[in-house]
C-alpha cells in the first residue's frame, strides 16, 4: 500500500521521528485487536480515548510503526518507527485519498436522510457476481470508516461503492474530498441529525456537497420524487440520471403496481431502455425508491438488465432493517430497529400495514434522537400519522414517546390503546400481554434507544 515507512510519512504528511524509513509497511489499522506483525497503527483520538495509549500494545503485536499527534515518549528500544503528524484523523483521511487517487475505478458514493445502506448494499449486490467490488462493512461511513475501507483498495478492485454519513457541518467536503467520487447518490432529504445540521434546508445544503464535488464528467443520481433535490440538481454542473416512483419522464422509473407483501416488495421498472422485473427480498416502498437510485447508479457504472435484475433479487437485506420474523401465532415480528427518523419511521409503519394485508398491527416505537428543538413536534407529527393508521395497539419508549401518543390521540386513536413503557422490559412484557394473535408487530426506534432488546425478549418467546 505504502511500501516504506518514508513513503507512508510522506503521504500522511508526517515526519519520521524514530525508526527505519526504509521498513517495509504492511496494513494501516486504527485498532491495536486487528494488528498484525508488520502493520502501521495510527493512533486516532476518540470521544472516549486516546490512541496514543495503546501505542505500547501495537507495538507488543509487532507493529512496524505508529503514527501519532503530539509528543509522546519514545524508548530507543523500541522497534517499530514512529511517525509524528499534526492531526492522526485528517492524516487517515491523507492516506486514503492518496489510496484511492491512485485507481482508475469507478467510485459510487451514496448519501441521503434515509436508505443509504440499503442502497449501498443493492449497487454492490448488482456488481458482486460480475466484479470484484470494494464496499463499507455496514455503515462504516464516516471520517474513520470511510478511509479505512477505501485504505482496503487492491488491483482485483474494479468498483468502489461507498456510504457517506455526516451529522454536522464540514464532513461532507471532506469525506467527498477523500473519496473523489465519479458517481454520487443522494436518496431524499428528511429531518435527520437536525442536532448538528440545525435544518432541512441545513441538511440539504450539507448532503448536496456531494453532488458539487463532482467532475463535470461525472453523475448525479437525482431522485425526482424529492422536491429539494429535484430542484437543487438544476445547479449542478455534473451530468444527471434521474429515479422516480411516479414520474415517466425520469431515466429509471416503476411502470407497474408496486406489491409489498411479507418480506418481499415486487415491481417492474423501465431503465436503460429495458424494463426490468424487481423482487426485492425486503418489504417496503421506500425500499422500491432505494432500488431506482441504486439502478440509476449500476447503470452509469456499465451494469446490464440482467445483472441488475439479479443483483437486486440477489440483495441480502440489511440487519435490523425490516427484517421480518414469523411468530408461533401466526403472526410477523418486524424488526427495524437500526434506527429511526421521523420519515423512516413513517414508511415503515406504511409498509407493515400495506403488508399485513388487514391483520391486527402493533406499533411498538422508541423515540427518535438527534432532532434539536424540533423533536417534540415532530414526534407528535408522527404520532398523528400512526394514530391516523389506527393500529390495534401502540406501545412507546423514551421520554419523547409520550409526545407520540399524544399525536395518535390526537388523531383519533383511543387512548386506551396506547401503552408508554418505562424501559425495554416492560415495553416487551406490555407487548406480550396485550398484542392481538396473529398481529404484525414493528419495533423501530434510533439507535441510541436499542429496540432490538425489545425484539430479542419477544423473539425468544414468540418465534418459531
Amino acid at each position: 500500500m505504502f511500501s516504506t515507512v518514508a513513503a507512508l510519512a510522506e503521504a500522511a504528511g508526517g515526519k519520521i521521528i524514530s525508526g527505519d524509513p526504509g521498513a517495509h509497511v504492511g496494513t494501516i489499522s486504527s485498532d491495536t485487536r486487528n494488528i498484525a506483525p508488520g502493520d502501521c497503527f495510527i493512533a486516532l483520538a476518540g470521544e472516549n480515548h486516546d490512541g496514543r495509549t495503546f501505542v505500547a500494545d501495537a507495538i507488543g503485536k509487532g507493529a512496524c510503526a505508529v503514527i501519532v499527534s503530539g509528543n509522546i515518549n519514545v524508548s530507543r528500544q523500541i522497534s517499530a518507527a514512529v511517525i509524528e503528524v499534526g492531526d492522526t484523523l485528517y492524516a487517515l483521511g491523507e492516506l486514503a485519498r492518496r489510496r484511492r487517487l491512485s485507481f482508475d475505478i469507478p467510485v459510487i458514493a451514496v448519501s441521503g436522510s434515509n436508505g443509504k445502506t440499503s442502497t449501498k448494499e443493492m449497487i454492490a449486490a448488482i456488481f458482486s457476481k460480475t466484479r470484484k467490488v470494494l464496499k463499507n462493512r455496514g455503515n462504516f461511513n464516516n471520517l474513520i470508516g470511510l478511509p479505512l475501507t477505501l485504505l482496503g483498495l487492491r488491483e482485483e478492485h474494479s468498483i468502489a461503492v461507498v456510504e457517506m454519513g455526516i451529522n454536522v457541518p464540514g464532513e461532507m467536503e471532506r469525506l467527498a474530498q477523500i473519496g473523489s467520487p465519479t458517481i454520487g447518490v443522494i436518496t431524499n432529504i428528511h429531518p435527520a441529525h437536525l442536532m448538528g445540521l440545525g435544518s432541512i434546508e441545513g441538511i440539504l445544503e450539507q448532503k448536496t456537497i456531494l453532488w458539487k464535488s463532482l467532475e463535470p464528467h461525472g453523475v448525479a443520481v437525482v431522485n425526482m420524487d424529492d422536491p429539494m433535490l429535484s430542484r437543487f440538481a438544476q445547479r449542478i454542473k455534473a451530468r444527471k440520471i434521474t429515479c422516480s416512483l411516479r414520474n415517466g419522464a425520469a431515466d429509471v422509473f416503476v411502470c407497474s403496481q408496486i406489491v409489498v407483501s411479507e418480506a418481499k416488495t415486487s415491481f417492474r421498472m423501465s431503465a436503460g431502455g429495458f424494463e426490468i422485473p424487481v423482487s426485492l427480498p425486503v418489504m417496503g416502498v421506500h425500499h422500491a425508491q432505494n432500488a431506482l437510485a441504486a439502478t440509476a447508479a449500476a447503470l452509469v457504472a456499465g451494469a446490464s438488465a440482467g445483472e441488475i435484475e439479479d443483483g437486486l433479487a440477489g440483495y441480502a437485506p440489511v440487519s435490523q432493517r425490516m427484517n421480518c420474523f414469523k411468530l408461533r401465532n401466526g403472526g410477523v415480528l418486524v424488526d427495524d430497529t437500526y434506527n429511526a427518523n421521523p420519515c423512516s419511521m413513517i414508511a415503515a409503519v406504511e409498509a407493515v400495514i400495506s403488508a399485513s394485508s388487514g391483520s391486527p398491527f402493533v406499533a411498538v416505537l422508541g423515540e427518535m434522537r438527534e432532532l434539536g428543538h424540533q423533536s417534540p413536534s415532530l414526534h407528535f407529527d408522527v404520532g398523528e400519522r400512526v394514530g391516523a393508521a389506527k393500529p390495534s395497539r401502540l406501545i412507546t419508549l423514551g421520554d419523547l414517546g409520550i409526545e407520540i401518543i399524544k399525536g395518535a390521540v390526537a388523531a383519533g386513536l383511543d387512548e386506551s390503546l396506547c401503552h408508554h413503557a418505562a424501559d425495554h422490559s416492560e415495553a416487551a412484557a406490555l407487548l406480550l400481554r396485550i398484542a392481538p394473535e396473529g398481529a404484525w408487530i414493528l419495533v423501530k426506534g434510533s439507535r441510541g434507544m436499542a429496540m432490538e432488546k425489545v425484539v430479542e425478549a419477544v423473539a425468544e418467546e414468540l418465534r418459531n
